[in-house]
């Protein structure tokens, strides 16, 4: 679908700030050298961790009104909250959508949580895109809206060259954002990649994609160039992670590696061949219908690089014109745009050309109309199960009211005909059935259109996990932690779905057989989850739903092993880079730190309370350290060995946590005892703190009374909590599932009375004041189970 809207104003370069050199060794390299060079400057970086790209995102993707901006909907989201969680309705959260999905690349780290591919996105929209590969579906339908917010893309089979199956197609404006995170991708993973699956992927490390998805991918890169906002996405990006999109920063290098320029060296700052990047020769703009003897026109975005003569327009076809017809070369390379003009005193189906020149640089697009006598009701958009977008060409002033009139089997749909703005040439039709068809026309004050007919889309096949609380998981090594009721909101899923977990977390539709797959039946909305392992660690799994040939890994789930013992030391024994109080960066035994005012020496320099070195702060030269490498797991409980420097007194050492390593909260306050002994003896006393801060963090100790501390063998505990997955609500005292045929009844209060009905409502069982399991044998079928005013839907097969 090549429409003039696909057309964006190449935005300005002005405000990549790469370090001076950043690429340097790519520098007179192409293909594939050049791609596999990439990944030694942008492969190694700072894995933020998946919990942490919801703080990446608090400056990554902020619209200029401050709220969080969202790819796939119109939702303007106040940073922080919303987050999912469940959802139900588009509009309702938003979540990490995996542009490249994790499921082609096995959930593995850090590909999972790297944020130039990984975009905050609405949840409904993230979950309806599934794991389906990014394509391009012409009159595919479009993934609804929920009152004022709109979803954004369209779910069909590809109509793009090479490939036909099943594919999401993202909103015009963002196409070419995603176009290079995967060129990114291709970059930073370049050793890896050739073992992803997916349809978009080749099985190797050069060209990396598809042949169908390479095309694709340029053409979206070239159609859609860089804007301010993946500017910025990049720049906050680098603050968090240490690499940047090249791709953003020097977009000709998709020419160099994929491109028409494969084959060539490419250098940073070569003078570049004078050339047009918008319009994309070749590429067609589609001018609509317009009415005879009425003007129709098209604003068409013009982008230059290094242009140095006069750009001269010209069009083919006789009812083709363009103003104007000369520009200057400094006004193409700062981005402008011209008009193209269709005008016809009959009633024709038109082509011709718009051809672009400046030296030996031309690019022509291909240009097509056609007119009507009368008012044009153009072919509905944007068609969803509930709603569509009648469209029309504005004959009149743009004030001009014109009527709309939208009918079902003859009869007027409620609340129509309606006015109409007629210079909006369009207008959203909602409140409809799906697999349903419809007609309408729109009146001008002196015509009426033709009648257009639409149908609504099939339901879209959806399922989503619904859970209480914050879901994560805390267990002790071999004693599986708490159980977790995750319920099922299924939409056009006839079957059985398949719930599938990774080890060590297990799921189970019976309390009793745990693994990490089970199956929900049909007409079932329920299952368990919990975390069961031997080994400590901080783990993650997504949920993955499959059915027939829907699939969703969307949800994703977390959880914490521990025994309560240390797992992070620092014992001060590595060599110091300086020995002084100057600031130094410190590589420990787990962590690297950067020192102010921290004095690492050995022996009766520094007196250590264990091993050869400790670590003095000094509080007149800054006496803080603070950790530049993440700390997976969180923090549970701070301790080290310290005491006052010889005959010093009392001191303080405050203790910080932060989850992106800039923004920080104090946690706790040691004071250090003066312990009132000579120079030469050193009472060294154990002190412990609760930080209580989940995972990943950084940790930061700053000096903040006293004159000088000696410091040792710091240790840090996981952060351990109760499991936040059942809250205190009235329905969790009881359950009732089946298990091997027969219902079972699990009771926690005894003040619980049971009522047991058939589908017609029948009463079969009823049960009164009794704890624990009870096993009721019934026939197959379905049961509600009823206390008070909570119910509980039971299949027995």
């Amino acid at each position: 679908m090549l429409l003039a809207a696909v057309f964006t104003m190449w935005a300005a370069t002005a405000g990549a700030e790469e370090p001076s050199g950043y690429y340097s060794t790519c520098e007179g390299k192409s293909s594939k050298a050049l791609l596999v060079q990439l990944q030694s400057v942008v492969g190694s970086h700072t894995n933020v961790g998946y919990d942490g790209l919801y703080t990446v995102y608090n400056t990554s993707d902020v619209r200029p009104n401050g709220t969080l901006w969202d790819i796939y909907s119109t939702k303007e989201w106040k940073i922080g909250n919303k987050k999912c969680g469940n959802y139900t309705n588009i509009g309702d959260c938003y979540n990490r959508e995996h542009s490249v999905p994790q499921s082609w690349f096995n959930s593995r780290s850090p590909m999972k949580s790297d944020a130039f591919h990984v975009y905050p996105t609405d949840g409904k929209v993230n979950g309806l895109r599934s794991n389906l590969p990014y394509g391009e579906c012409a009159n595919g339908d479009a993934v609804g809206s929920y009152g004022n917010i709109v979803g954004l893309g369209h779910l069909g089979a590809c109509t793009f060259p090479g490939y036909s199956g099943k594919v999401f197609e993202p909103d015009d404006e963002y196409k070419g954002d995603l176009a290079r995170s995967y060129f990114y991708m291709a970059a930073a993973y370049n050793s890896s990649v050739a073992s992803w699956s997916g349809v978009s992927f080749g099985g190797n490390n050069y060209p990396v994609f598809s042949t169908w998805t390479v095309n694709l991918l340029l053409k979206w890169h070239r159609q859609d160039p860089v804007s301010q906002k993946e500017l910025d996405r990049n720049e906050a990006i680098y603050k968090h992670q240490r690499n940047r999109n090249p791709f953003i920063d020097h977009p000709e290098l998709a020419e160099y590696i994929w491109g028409n320029k494969v084959g060539t060296a490419w250098y940073a700052n070569a003078t570049l061949t004078p050339e047009f990047s918008a319009p994309v020769d070749g590429t067609t703009v589609a001018m609509g219908t317009a009415s005879t003897g009425v003007a129709r026109t098209v604003s068409i975005p013009v982008k230059g690089t290094n242009l140095d003569q006069s750009v001269k327009a010209a069009t083919t076809g006789t009812c083709f014109s363009v103003t104007p017809t000369v520009l200057t070369a400094d006004a193409v390379n700062n981005g402008t745009a011209v008009t193209v003009t269709f005008l016809s005193t009959t009633a024709v189906t038109a082509t011709g050309t718009l051809t672009l020149t400046s030296g030996a640089a031309s690019t022509t697009v291909n240009l097509s109309a056609s007119a009507i006598a009368g008012l044009p009701a153009g072919p509905a958009i944007n068609i969803s199960t509930n709603s569509f977008t009648a469209t029309w060409t504005c004959i009149d002033t743009p004030d001009t009211n014109y009527t709309l009139r939208v009918m079902q089997n003859g009869e007027m749909l409620p609340g129509y005909p309606r006015n109409v703005r007629a210079g909006d040439e369009k207008a959203l039709v909602s409140g409809l059935d799906p697999e349903s068809t419809y007609t309408y026309t729109v009146t001008s004050p002196s015509f009426t259109s033709e009648t257009v007919s639409v149908t609504t889309a099939a339901p879209i096949p959806s399922v989503t996990i619904m859970f209480d609380g914050d879901l994560y998981f805390y267990a002790m090594p071999g004693e599986p932690s708490e159980t977790a009721e995750l319920l099922l909101d299924i939409e056009n899923i006839p079957g059985d779905i398949e719930i599938s977990v990774e080890s060590p977390f297990e799921v189970s539709t019976d309390k009793a057989n745990w693994a990490t797959s089970t199956t929900v039946a049909a007409g079932s909305d329920r299952f368990y989850m919990r975390l069961n392992g031997m080994t400590t660690g901080h783990y993650s799994t997504p949920v993955t739903v499959t059915a027939d040939d829907y699939f969703n890994d969307d949800a994703e789930v977390e959880g914490m092993i521990s025994n309560g013992e240390a797992t992070f030391t620092e014992d001060f024994e590595a060599i110091p880079t300086s020995a002084t109080y100057k600031d130094h960066t410190y590589i420990g035994a787990n962590a690297t730190w950067q020192m102010k005012g921290i004095y690492i020496a050995s022996g009766n320099s520094n007196h250590p309370y264990n091993g050869e070195q400790s670590a003095r702060f000094r509080l007149k030269e800054g006496g803080c350290m603070t950790m530049t490498t993440v700390k997976q797991n969180g923090a549970g409980t701070i301790s080290f060995w310290a005491c006052p420097w010889g005959s010093d007194g009392e001191g303080k050492i405050q203790v910080n946590v932060s989850t992106d390593g800039t923004n920080w909260e104090t946690a706790a306050t040691v004071t250090i005892a003066d312990n009132t002994v000579s120079r030469a003896q050193y009472q060294y006393v154990e002190y412990s703190a609760d930080i209580n801060k989940e995972g990943p963090v950084y940790l930061q100790l700053k000096q903040t009374a006293g004159d000088r501390i000696l410091l040792d063998d710091l240790a840090v505990t996981d952060h351990r909590g109760t499991s936040t997955i059942v809250p205190d609500l009235e329905y969790h005292t009881w359950d009732a599932y089946c298990r091997n045929h027969t219902l079972i009844i699990e009771n926690n209060n005894p003040a619980n009375s049971f009522a047991v009905y058939s589908i017609d409502g029948t009463e079969v069982y009823t049960l009164n004041a009794t704890t624990g399991e009870t096993a009721v044998e019934l026939p197959s079928g379905l049961y509600i189970v009823v206390v008070d005013d909570f119910a509980r839907r039971v299949i027995v097969r």
